[in-house]
């Protein structure tokens, strides 16, 4: 069953993985702060497509662009 995408939902947020133990990072994580901060300033449409493609596979043009401006966002926050 497909669930519907929720901005409020906590399994509708992006998770990263500590390399070293396959674990999720914690919220107080400083590169899960800085993800978390990009994610809460963006747009629905590019949240919704987050979802599209990373949980649902869609590999429709416009789902992997919006994606992809927010994964360059994303990078760029982590970076420093």
């Amino acid at each position: 069953m497909k669930h519907a995408f929720d901005p409020n939902c906590p399994d509708c947020r992006p998770v990263l993985l500590d390399v070293k133990t396959g674990r999720p990072l914690g919220p107080d994580d400083p590169i899960m702060q800085a993800v978390n901060r990009v994610w809460d300033a963006s747009p629905r449409e590019e949240q919704e497509a987050f979802i599209q493609v990373t949980v649902h596979n869609s590999r429709d043009p416009k789902d992997l662009a919006l994606l992809k401006t927010l994964s360059d966002r994303m990078e760029k926050a982590t970076a420093s």
